[in-house]
């Protein structure tokens, strides 16, 4: 009585309850699964004796039945896994679902484009398993998600991204990885939407899950541009991810859907997908795109031979260069400070770029604009003409008085300006005076209204210092050096939902706080300068003529000499 012993036969349906007839007379029934086959099967037809002979096992009759709620595949994978479970062959959770051992398995059509596609080997394999896995599937629902930290340890990467099959509760069918290079939480969920459709079967009906609304709308917009404008294709961001999602689209004949979902909204598998992009950093392997085998691709820049360049063309070198700039300005041995903030991730230096560029006097011929131009530049390279750096140009007028104007104990320099011990309760005012007015503009103008403004402001290391009297914080001297750090963007980063809303509001606050430093300390420190030059004999002529003057001193005395060497 084993499987194999009988023979397997066809024999008409008897009929039973879920036999239903719409037209009266017709007696076909109704519930039979039909499954579509590419394979050839051979049925051998049996002469009237031997039907004779068969066994005719009666059918049973069934009272009460109900609908499938999911495909056919779906319960057949469910089904092998849990008798894998049930003989201890696999533990109870597993990495990657386990498709039926079928013999005669349909032929891989996403072999070829998988590997002409994908770089890793190992990520080849994966992907092509799934595609088997899923080749039986005529609809597919994925929750895709994509992670993204800034700061990242040597063992994970910047992104990873993740996908999980929403057909049924138990499929289990699920991915993850990780990719590298102009890292951004788009970027990421964009590789998950790819990898996902990567192993989808040919003429699928395809509906993807995302958080991410932005990924949405690219995928629009670049399905539009690809064949209308390919010069402002090449502009999108992550273009290539976009021309290979739209190459693989048409070469599997998929029909797709991109649907939005909420983030954290307790979706289970949304919440699944979320895990497994965060769990896809710590994939060392990353996932690359061979950008060859895009027709779309004609020309695919890449830096230094490794990194192509997927974005707009002008403003990713562009960057680069911005970078090599800082690199160059930085390495200055005069502005170790700014290389050991920048190394600790203090300043933000596109919002800082912004800002050195930022016009508050709102007329680009005002004077006022120019000064301020000025006092941004000198703050922040250490050039203001302080004591030491005047005795540095200057060595004959000064003559080593460079003492501090205020605490006349120590030499005066940009650095000790806003360190000194008699500038600090200056200082500190202004500081409690900037959280004041920060505190009264997130009230008026926050996107997100919250009880906690005032602890948001009081308690961030910019101001904490200065509301309770503790030693002034490194941030906040980066402030006063005309920086914008990380932890007061993040101020307003916690009340505002956009980068436009914080750029319009933030930059005229730090125009304020500007202004407020020069007026209360630099003004100050200047009016005791002129004390002191007018003591010292000195005005702004003695500045403005020195080098005609010594000049003139050094040549007539070398003059003199010549002419008693000559008598």
């Amino acid at each position: 009585s084993t499987p194999r012993s009988l023979p397997n036969t066809i024999t008409p349906c008897q009929g039973c309850d879920q036999h239903f007839n719409y037209y009266v007379g017709d007696l076909r029934p109704k519930c039979i699964l039909q499954i579509k086959h590419q394979d050839l099967l051979l049925v051998e037809t049996l002469s009237k004796q031997k039907k004779l002979n068969l066994t005719n096992i009666n059918n049973r009759n069934v009272n009460s039945f109900q609908l499938l709620k999911y495909s056919h595949p779906s319960y057949r994978i469910s089904a092998y896994n849990d008798y894998l479970i049930q003989q201890k062959k696999i533990p109870l959770c597993i990495d990657l679902p386990i498709a039926l051992p079928t013999p005669n398995r349909r032929h891989n059509h996403n072999n070829h484009l998988i590997s002409s596609l994908i770089t890793q080997e190992p990520i080849i394999s994966d992907l092509n398993n799934l595609a088997l896995t899923l080749s039986y599937f005529s609809m597919l629902k994925f929750y895709t998600d994509g992670s993204y930290q800034s700061i990242n340890t040597d063992n994970e990467s910047p992104m990873g991204y993740g996908w999980i099959v929403a057909n049924h509760l138990n499929d289990n069918i699920f991915y993850s990885g990780s990719l590298k290079f102009f890292p951004s939480s788009t970027k990421a969920k964009t590789m998950a939407i790819l990898t996902a459709l990567i192993v989808c079967p040919p003429k699928c009906i395809i509906e993807i899950y995302t958080n991410s609304q932005a990924a949405i709308d690219a995928f629009h917009k670049s399905k539009n541009l690809h064949s209308i404008s390919p010069r402002r294709f090449n502009k999108i961001n992550n273009n290539i991810l976009w021309s290979a999602i739209h190459y693989i689209i048409n070469k599997l004949s998929l029909k797709v859907a991109l649907l939005k979902v909420k983030a954290h909204s307790g979706d289970h598998y949304n919440d699944c997908a979320d895990a497994l992009a965060k769990a896809g950093r710590l994939i060392l392997t990353p996932t690359t795109i061979n950008h060859d085998h895009l027709p779309s691709q004609t020309l695919t820049l890449e830096w230094n031979k490794e990194i192509p360049l997927d974005k707009d063309v002008r403003k990713c070198v562009g960057t680069i260069l911005n970078y090599k700039r800082i690199e160059n300005h930085i390495q200055h041995s005069s502005l170790s400070f700014i290389k050991n903030a920048t190394r600790n991730n203090l300043i933000d230096w596109s919002l800082s770029s912004k800002w050195f560029n930022f016009n508050g006097r709102n007329d680009s011929t005002n004077e006022k604009h120019t000064k301020d131009l000025k006092w941004k530049i000198r703050c922040s390279t250490l050039s203001l003409p302080t004591l030491d750096i005047l005795n540095r140009n200057y060595p004959l007028l000064i003559k080593d008085n460079t003492t501090c104007l205020f605490c006349k104990s120590e030499p005066e320099s940009n650095h000790h300006l806003w360190t000194c011990k008699d500038t600090r309760d200056i200082i500190k005012q202004c500081f409690v005076t900037m959280g004041n007015n920060l505190i009264d503009l997130l009230n008026r103008n926050a996107d997100k209204l919250s009880l906690l403004i005032n602890d948001s402001v009081k308690f961030s290391k910019t101001f904490r210092w200065a509301y309770r009297d503790e030693e002034i914080h490194p941030t906040a001297i980066l402030l006063l050096k005309s920086f914008i750090t990380n932890d007061i963007v993040g101020i307003f980063r916690s009340h505002f939902n956009t980068q436009k809303s914080i750029m319009i509001l933030l930059l005229p606050f730090i125009h304020e706080c500007s202004i407020l430093f020069k007026m209360n300390i630099w003004k100050k420190r200047n009016e005791k300068w002129k004390v002191q030059r007018d003591l010292l004999g000195l005005s702004k002529k003695s500045f403005k003529e020195y080098h005609q003057t010594f000049h003139n001193n050094s040549s007539s005395q070398s003059s003199s000499r010549n002419r008693q060497r000559i008598i």
